[in-house]
């Protein structure tokens, strides 16, 4: 398998924490912004970009994410990530590791799971459970889909397709996510894989609670009753509502995924 690895960082008028991320990415092979928001100042870049694709109007997460995939996928990368701009990288080997747990898994899809309180309790990570693979790789599952972070290998992308873009700051990538389950290529919803000690190579700089700019937006309630109303038009239910699996059942689903994973992503 090549091994071209591509970090996609997503931002929106957060220009000190972008600062912040952008400078911790290191050892990738190309490294693009979409900046949805305004304009930042030219000393914001490093040299290490590749490409900034500056939109003259917001668009949305969804339309920013699917052009930063596009764009690394005819970069010919295989490895993609997507980051979001109040993420920090600790350890620049963050995603060797993550291709690494992908490989031994079978999971090629992964998202960090500690942004936010989603999957903490009393502000300690809380994984519904720990999954051993051997090699030193161990997965964390955990109950809620957190987008801060994102690795997919560029096979899982061409076999599912790119976010909907209906979907506007609401959504979406939980959605996306769905979807790569449904092709069989990820554990079940509420079971969502991640690096097991992700939280020793992935920071945030701020709670996405507190600091994000899509929650501060008016629109936002509209946006996200919208999107649930979306979502269950092309699920059958909400994402709230998606039936839970037992334990035993992930179990086989995680041996059918190791077992199969390469012709599925191929």
């Amino acid at each position: 398998m090549k091994n071209k690895i591509g970090v996609g960082v997503i931002t929106c008028n957060r220009e000190g924490f972008f600062k912040e991320c952008i400078n911790s990415i290191k050892g990738v092979d190309t490294l693009i912004v979409v900046n949805d928001g305004e304009a930042y100042s030219s000393d914001a870049y490093p040299d290490t970009v590749k490409e900034v694709i500056q939109h003259t109007q917001n668009k949305c997460v969804g339309i920013s994410k699917n052009e930063a995939l596009r764009f690394l996928i005819q970069d010919d990368v295989d490895h993609l990530f997507l980051v979001e701009d109040d993420m920090l990288i600790k350890n620049p080997d963050v995603f060797n590791q993550y291709i690494k747990t992908a490989q031994e898994s079978g999971i090629w899809h992964l998202n960090f799971g500690y942004h936010g309180p989603a999957n903490k309790r009393n502000g300690v990570k809380s994984p519904r459970q720990i999954v051993e693979y051997g090699n030193g790789v161990e997965v964390a599952l955990n109950p809620n889909c957190v987008g801060s972070f994102s690795y997919y290998l560029r096979g899982v992308i061409k076999h599912v397709g790119y976010m909907d873009e209906r979907f506007k700051n609401a959504w979406e990538h939980v959605e996306h996510t769905h979807k790569i389950i449904k092709a069989g290529l990820h554990p079940p919803f509420w079971w969502f894989a991640d690096v097991a000690n992700s939280d020793e190579y992935i920071n945030e700089l701020a709670c996405s609670e507190v600091n994000s700019t899509i929650r501060k937006d008016e629109g936002w309630t509209k946006n996200m009753r919208e999107g649930m109303a979306w979502y269950r038009h092309k699920h059958g239910a909400g994402p709230t509502e998606t039936p839970d699996t037992s334990p035993d059942e992930v179990m086989k689903i995680l041996e059918s995924i190791e077992a199969n994973y390469a012709k599925k992503v191929s």
